[in-house]
């Protein structure tokens, strides 16, 4: 299950422990360059308080060039329960 963990009027956060990873997820409502700063910033605080690489699971390219600008890389090639193949990404500090 995705727990809210960063509430904002623009996105909001989630994280998701599955299978032993955490796994990160995001709905953002609003892109600007200051909304990506305050983004950024929200993110890191995170990512420092649970001080272990975040995962994300990408099916796209758009998506895949948004988990770049906000820091995370390519790890590998994941073949999901749909048989579908999804890209992971993984985001350390």
């Amino acid at each position: 299950m995705k727990v809210p963990v960063v509430l904002r009027d623009d996105y909001t956060m989630f994280l998701e422990l599955f299978e032993g990873m955490l796994w990160f997820h995001t709905d953002v409502r609003r892109w600007t360059n200051e909304v990506k700063k305050d983004f950024i910033k929200d993110l890191d605080t995170l990512h420092t308080l649970v001080s272990i690489p975040l995962l994300a699971l990408i099916d796209n390219m758009k998506l895949a060039k948004f988990a770049e600008i906000i820091g995370f890389k390519y790890e590998q090639p994941f073949k999901g329960r749909d048989n579908e193949i999804y890209q992971i990404y993984s985001r350390s500090i």
